[in-house]
């Protein structure tokens, strides 16, 4: 018999130099996310609003109205509003506050909503939300590079049902697709996202970053004050993004649950000693500390 090996961690992959389609689904840590990724001038050839804890036009107007106050001149357009594997339920929970920013939308720069559909995603995708466009593009020949998502769960559970994250929960078959497709992803899921629970002293050094540090600080009270922290999944994910030196990576062999009455939208990934790397860089450890760090750096570079 083979004597198991244990999984090499392998060297972080450069960041992409094409610009990037971003995805985001209207959450507080998206919005905390997009404002990382403009501090450090990452090109977006669009933004794109889908549907998530809030609908998909109160994602794309609080998402144009942010990219305006951000100064950002990359388009924010509209992607989907219901899952390969169907809508949204109904009772949509405003997690991350009704208007998506905590209930400080208001104080945003104003923005008209964008009309225009998001164009084809090919290259570089980071996703802070269901992976549906992702799947749609691999399903009518778009020319994926890799795909930068934060999502899915390894072994802490999840957070949307007892097995099932949140963006894997929104479309599981969209997950499996993407996962199993051979196109190089980058997986930030909440085994690590979620070592990051930020307390009012986080929140008080955002503030003091500056004018956006404030108002981010502001919105991300909301859901400080309801939960007593601040878990800023996607942020995380845009430093994995521009920092991967911060993260340990494994090779996995990765699928979404889709079928299951108790288990749909649960990520297997494949950890046995003996199995075979896959195409899926999964984080399996972070330096959480220096990314904290990154994330109030790259806030504090805005103007």
């Amino acid at each position: 018999m083979t004597e198991p090996r244990p999984a090499e961690p392998l060297p972080p992959e450069p960041l992409p130099p094409e610009p990037l389609h971003v995805i985001v689904d209207g959450g507080l840590d998206d919005a905390l996310a997009l404002s990382v990724l403009v501090g450090l001038n990452v090109p977006m050839s669009q933004v794109v609003a889908t549907e998530g804890s809030v609908s998909l036009l109160t994602t794309a107007t609080a998402t144009a109205r942010l990219m305006a106050t951000l100064g950002s001149s990359a388009p924010v357009r509209l992607g989907s509003d219901r899952a390969l594997a169907g809508a949204y339920p109904a009772g949509r929970d405003p997690f991350h506050g009704s208007d998506a920013f905590g209930g400080n939308a208001q104080l945003l720069k104003p923005a008209r909503a964008p009309g225009e559909q998001a164009h084809g995603l090919s290259g570089s995708v980071f996703c802070a939300g269901a992976l549906t466009l992702v799947a749609q593009a691999l399903q009518s020949g778009g020319a994926l590079t890799g795909v930068v998502w934060m999502g899915g769960a390894v072994a802490v559970g999840g957070n949307m049902t007892a097995a099932a994250e949140f963006n894997a929960w929104m479309d599981p078959v969209a997950t499996d697709q993407v996962l199993a497709s051979g196109v190089p992803v980058r997986m930030v899921p909440l085994d690590v996202t979620e070592r990051f629970m930020w307390s009012a002293n986080e929140l008080d050094s955002l503030r003091t970053t500056g004018r956006m540090g404030h108002l981010l600080a502001d919105a991300v009270a909301f859901a400080h004050d309801r939960d007593g922290f601040f878990v800023p999944h996607d942020a995380v994910a845009a430093i994995a993004l521009t920092s991967p030196d911060l993260f340990r990576w494994t090779a996995r062999q990765a699928r979404c649950e889709t079928k299951g009455e108790l288990t749909c939208g649960e990520t297997v990934v494949d950890r046995r000693p003996w199995s075979s790397p896959g195409s899926v860089l999964v984080a399996e450890d972070a330096d959480v500390p220096e990314v904290s760090a990154h994330i109030l750096a790259a806030v504090a570079s805005l103007p």
